[in-house]
Formats: C-alpha cells, sequence, structure tokens
C-alpha cells in the first residue's frame, strides 16, 4: 500500500472543531502576552535584589586597609572606616603575595595581633601590628594584603581582600561539609 492510499484510509472529518484563525491568534497573543509579563517581572526582581545588595554595602565599601611590611615578621595595617557608621569584631589575616597582589596568594600565620580590634567609630583609622609566625620572612615577598574581616552597623559580616569589593561573608555555610556517599546513607541500627 503506498503513502498516498494510507493517508486516504484516515477519516477527515473526526468532528473536532479547530477554531477560527482569530481564535487562535488571540489565543497566542494572551500567551504571548502573560510570558512577557513573567519575563518583566523576574527581570525588575533582578533589578531590586541587585540593589539591595548595592544598598547593604554600602558601608562597607567605606573600610579599607593598607599594608606596610616593618622587618622580617611585622605586618603595620591601617584600617581606615570612612563611613558614617561604626564597624565592629575587625578580623585581620594577613595573606603574601609571591608576585603581584592577586588571588594567588598565601595565606600567612599569624602569632599576634595587636591593637583595636573591636570596634572602629566611623570617620576614624587605626594602626594594627600582626606579628607574624617566626617561621615566615615577609622580607621575601613582592609584597603583603590583608584579608578584613568586620560586622557593619546593620550587623552584615563583611570580607574583603586587599583593595577588591567587599563579599558577603557567610562562614562556615559557603562550604558545606563534604560527606561521602557511604554517610549519606541514614542508620538502620537501632
Amino acid at each position: 500500500m503506498s503513502t498516498v492510499e494510507t493517508l486516504a484510509c484516515i477519516p477527515v472529518d473526526w468532528g473536532i472543531d479547530w477554531g477560527s484563525v482569530p481564535d487562535w491568534f488571540g489565543g497566542l497573543g494572551t500567551v504571548g502576552t502573560l510570558l512577557f509579563g513573567v519575563l518583566s517581572l523576574r527581570r525588575e526582581l533582578r533589578a531590586r535584589r541587585r540593589e539591595d545588595r548595592a544598598a547593604q554595602a554600602r558601608q562597607a565599601r567605606l573600610v579599607s586597609s593598607t599594608t606596610r611590611t616593618e622587618g622580617k615578621g611585622v605586618l603595620r595595617v591601617r584600617v581606615a572606616n570612612d563611613s558614617d557608621g561604626p564597624v565592629f569584631d575587625l578580623a585581620v589575616t594577613p595573606v603574601a603575595h609571591t608576585g603581584d597582589p592577586g588571588p594567588g596568594g598565601r595565606q600567612v600565620p599569624v602569632a599576634t595581633v595587636t591593637g583595636p580590634v573591636d570596634r572602629l567609630d566611623g570617620g576614624a583609622a587605626a594602626e594594627l601590628f600582626i606579628n607574624v609566625d617566626r617561621s615566615v620572612d615577609l622580607s621575601g615577598y613582592a609584597s603583603a594584603t590583608v584579608q578584613l574581616r568586620f560586622t557593619d552597623q546593620q550587623g552584615n559580616r563583611w570580607q574583603r581582600e586587599g583593595t577588591g569589593q567587599p563579599q558577603p561573608d557567610l562562614g562556615d555555610e559557603a562550604a558545606p561539609a563534604r560527606r561521602s556517599w557511604l554517610r549519606r546513607w541514614p542508620s538502620r541500627s537501632r
């Protein structure tokens, strides 16, 4: 049997009302309008979320640090808070760089940190002296920056490395502990 004969056997009138062309265009227009509305709402929510993040980071961008190596094991850090409000719980971690400052730095073990680290008022600056571990000779590195962590006036925790942009400090939530596939299964021995 040929294809033409097979198609001729299919009944043409199954009693289905396909509607008219204007009905089809009206339905497609309705679906298109809904799709456009959903995409516009999604774009607006993303823009609003970016604006909220920028507003949260406004004070964090005004907290900066500069470093200077003094001798083989002392790093002098000047932390400046150019915002109007105080920042709290300053934590400083030195990062030594073999070449240009960047993400390829090596965190250096710290022996002691001296200076005001609990609170830094707005418009103020403080100097911290970091004594690094005796096994590290800072004069062997091209430069050193610090990773600065602090809490802003609204209670948001931030981290900033060198002159980079402040990022939300998620602490241990950023890297959840990986579990082997054996530990994922609940224990059946009760």
